[in-house]
Order: structure tokens, then sequence, then C-alpha cells
């Protein structure tokens, strides 16, 4: 079994293209979903602590328990929880990402953006 990690938004819409993706991207059969609304902004304006102790958390679970090979942090288009444009999310998502590799930077970070025709694209 090979796993990888997706720290997502909740909004449905989002879930299979970015596991479609990113079973392609890191040649994983599971991806292990950690969704709230918006994590994009909630990770990179560090403003609500609980929320990024439990994102932790369960990346945590994700990468030491399951082994995951990559974490992917993404942002996408009509994000109820981030109504920000698409500059400024991709913004926060790389704040992000800088973020996540303090924690798992033995793991590869990637960041993401899903479009609204809900295609995913890696940030490069």
């Amino acid at each position: 079994m090979s796993f990888c990690t997706a720290i997502n938004c909740m909004d449905g819409r989002v879930q299979l293209p970015v596991i479609h993706f990113l079973q392609k991207r890191f040649g994983a059969e599971y991806v292990d979903a950690v969704t709230e609304p918006g994590p994009n902004r909630i990770l990179s304006e560090q403003a609500e602590k609980n929320t990024i102790e439990s994102i932790l958390h369960r990346v945590g679970i994700s990468v030491h328990k399951h082994g995951s090979k990559g974490i992917a942090m993404v942002g996408h288009y009509d994000c109820a929880g981030n109504p920000a444009g698409k500059d400024e999310q991709d913004s926060q998502t790389r704040t992000a990402v800088a973020f996540l590799k303090e924690h798992f930077g033995d793991t590869e970070i990637i960041a993401l953006w899903v479009d609204e025709d809900w295609k995913v694209s890696e940030m490069s």
C-alpha cells in the first residue's frame, strides 16, 4: 500500500480531481484527506491555533503511520472558506507550504491550484 496526503478544502467539488491528480503525481494508491474550509488561508495566517494543531496532527498520522510519499497543499476557485482571488490564494498556498516544510521537511510538499473547470495544476 502506498499513501500521499492532501490538505484540501472540504468543498466536495475539489475532492475527486485532487485525489486523481495526486494518485498519478505520487504514484500512490491512497490519498489521506485532511480537510478544512480554506486550509491554505488557515495555515498561512497562523491565527487559528487549535485548527492548525489539528491539521498538523492529522498530517503527522499520514506521514508517520501511513508513510505518506508526499503532501499537497490545495487552493481552489470559488472557495467559500477562503473567498480570496487566485493571486492571494497562490501567495497563501506558498506560505502554507513553507510552514508545512518546517514540520515535515523530509517529505515532498507541493502546492496545487484547482481552477474554475476543476482542473488541477501544480504550482511552480
